[in-house]
């Protein structure tokens, strides 16, 4: 499992810069100047094309789409005012969250993980057997953002352990 420890005395200095990528902002900086270490536990990033999920999702009937969304999620893409992105957003956070978690989706339902998509980038609540494997791997709390381009979205996730 890829672990790495950022103490005080380093400064992470994550500079996102791609002028054809919405959704961020150009630049964002990210320091950590706690005291105490922060444990990464894993990272997880997904691509997804918007015209495909957008496609899966007008297939199925809302029955089904609880299979893969809750239903918050489902309620906030469909008000939102890019209704196949958000969906899309929420699709690739799950497979993310899963490759943070280095395993997959395996024995994790899809509607176990849910996305909250905020102005400043994603909130990660998980529930059930997503909640336990993230609590068997260590994971407290989760960084998440995304961006788009043309037809597609990426979500990056960053999985933080204990902090001593």
């Amino acid at each position: 499992m890829f672990a790495r420890w950022l103490t005080k005395r380093s400064l992470l200095l994550l500079l996102l810069h791609n002028t054809s990528c919405k959704g961020t902002q150009d630049f964002m900086y990210l320091q950590l100047a706690q005291p105490r270490l922060a444990e990464v536990k894993g990272i997880g990033i997904d691509i997804a094309s918007i015209s495909k999920i957008a496609s899966l999702v007008s297939r199925y009937n809302s029955e089904t789409l609880t299979l893969l969304f809750t239903p918050d999620e489902i309620e906030q893409c469909q008000s939102a005012p890019h209704s196949s992105r958000s969906y899309a957003v929420c699709f690739s956070a799950k497979e993310a969250v899963g490759k943070a978690l280095g395993t997959g989706l395996v024995d994790i339902n899809w509607n176990e993980i849910e996305t909250v998509i905020v102005q400043s980038g994603l909130t990660i609540k998980l529930r059930g057997a997503a909640q336990q494997k993230a609590l068997q791997c260590g994971v407290k709390a989760w960084l998440a953002t995304w961006c788009y381009w043309d037809d597609y979205v990426m979500v990056h996730v960053l999985s933080k352990g204990e902090q001593a």
